[in-house]
């Protein structure tokens, strides 16, 4: 039997409803790559293309829904976007980012080399209020691609369901 490999990373569950707070108070949203596809969060409910191509200034920010963005696997942040505020980001197993990280973190998705971004809903974290922490993993399945599973553990160690949160029916 071959065993597909995964990476697991953890948050502290306060510190991602900071960040869910965050991304729900905002009233735009940053876009992931899939949105450029997506007619409804244009103008007219229609992609806008330029040069053959989805025209991403052309989204209209405010109907991104709340989420948050796991960047690499190494943090969380809100999708939110608030003019008043640097990016509200979280980083892994409680390593607290030095400022040259958090530097080189904005400059990586300010980049023209994409970051590996996986948008889970504010939904997703359904049982976040009585956490301890929230588990991430990442599992490649060579015939599905990438399923990343997301798990709410309780103070007592109890995990809840892991739901797939990177597939959409």
């Amino acid at each position: 039997m071959m065993t597909t490999p995964s990476i697991t990373v953890e948050f502290e569950a306060g510190d991602v409803q900071q960040l869910l707070q965050h991304a729900e108070a905002a009233t735009a949203h940053l876009p992931c790559m899939g949105d450029q596809f997506v007619a409804k969060y244009y103008a007219g409910g229609k992609v806008i293309t330029k040069n053959d191509w989805p025209d991403i200034s052309q989204i209209d920010v405010e109907k991104i829904p709340p989420a948050l963005f796991l960047v690499n696997d190494s943090f969380l942040m809100s999708n939110g976007i608030d003019p008043l505020q640097a990016i509200a980001c979280v980083y892994k197993n409680g390593h607290v980012a030095s400022e040259q990280q958090n530097e080189s973190d904005a400059f990586a998705l300010g980049s023209e080399e994409l970051p590996t971004v996986t948008r889970i809903l504010a939904r997703d974290f359904a049982g976040i209020e009585t956490a301890q922490k929230i588990r991430i993993t990442f599992q490649h399945d060579p015939r599905k691609g990438p399923l990343v599973s997301l798990e709410v553990i309780q103070p007592d160690g109890e995990a809840g369901a892991a739901r797939i949160v990177n597939r959409r029916p």
